[in-house]
């Protein structure tokens, strides 16, 4: 029969075990929180599990760090029984668990180079700011009615000149059908931010009324802009955002050339079907595995809209 649980760790210290820190709970002694069939699980496991909810109100973490311990029983229940039924020894579990390790300590290591990466000062994130008007003090928001015309890419030079005349969205559906193109129509309001660099260019060189022609491997894409809104950003919204993305940028740069440094260094031999692979030099630097912190809010592109800047962080990470 299973062996009862023995918690032994009382309510106050679950409070205290969803603090940041657990400080008195060491001080107190054991900093045991419960035993699983005497396995042990500790404060600073319950910590670490908690941390993974964020932050927690005071009113929250009593709750919170009960609710968590009872799923670190079961965890810890399951876990006996894999091992009690030798699931430890299974080549697809250990494969797992080595991926896994492997995993681990490749982002701890990146987090290590990461944390090189200096704040950038105030000149650099104002110049960030002033070459980048299209982002900030020259945002936009527009209104675009989306034609995604299949097959359209083999007809291009055709299409443009054919809508060319076109003066709304109407004259370009009506263009489109009597020349039998089968297409989508689809209405969007998208802000500066939320568009990739070049097209957001592109855009900005047209007026309301204009049509751009996009290509794209799965259709052509036709652009009628239908209205725009000036909406800027001012700096002390946008300091928080250009200076996020400029330490990201600055760590992906520590990554790439920590990367090409160990890949010169290291003997790489392949084999089988792959022994005529070599070492692509312009392979992408893996992610850093660094949470990004909440953004200071930005003036909302309508008065229905909430107020983040996700959207330009978003933006941002197309640079």
């Amino acid at each position: 029969m299973m062996k009862k649980i023995a918690l032994i760790v009382p309510a106050l210290m679950l409070v205290m075990a969803g603090c940041s820190k657990h400080d008195e709970a060491s001080k107190g002694g054991s900093q045991v929180v419960a035993k699983v069939n005497g396995s042990e699980i500790t404060v600073h496991q319950l910590n670490f599990a908690l941390s993974k909810l964020g932050k927690l109100d005071q009113s929250q973490v009593k709750a919170a760090s009960e609710k968590v311990l009872q799923q670190m029983v079961d965890m810890e229940l399951l876990k006996q029984k894999s091992v009690d039924e030798k699931l430890d020894r299974d080549p697809n579990v250990l494969q797992v668990l080595e991926a896994t390790k492997q995993q681990v300590l490749a982002q701890a290591y990146m987090q290590k180079v990461a944390s090189k990466q200096a704040t950038p000062s105030a000149d650099e994130i104002q110049k960030f700011y002033d070459t980048h008007p299209e982002l900030f003090s020259e945002r936009n928001v527009y209104v675009i009615q989306e034609f995604a015309v299949k097959d359209g890419t083999q007809h291009v030079s055709e299409i443009e000149a054919g809508i060319n005349a076109a003066k709304t969205p109407e004259d370009i559906a009506k263009w489109l059908q009597d020349n039998k193109y089968v297409f989508n129509v689809n209405a969007s309001r998208k802000a500066a931010e939320q568009l990739p660099l070049e097209l957001l260019k592109q855009l900005n060189a047209l007026k309301a009324g204009d049509t751009l022609v996009v290509k794209s491997p799965q259709a052509l894409v036709l652009l009628y802009l239908a209205k725009v809104d000036r909406q800027p950003v001012n700096f002390d919204n946008a300091k928080p955002v250009i200076q996020q993305f400029l330490v990201n940028s600055g760590q992906q740069t520590l990554i790439k050339n920590e990367v090409a440094s160990l890949r010169k260094e290291a003997k790489v031999e392949f084999y089988g079907d792959f022994s005529k692979m070599t070492l692509n030099a312009d392979t992408p630097a893996p992610a850093v595995p660094a949470a990004k912190p909440e953004p200071a809010a930005v003036a909302p592109a309508s008065p229905t809209e909430p107020a983040h800047n996700q959207a330009i962080e978003k933006g941002l990470s197309g640079l």
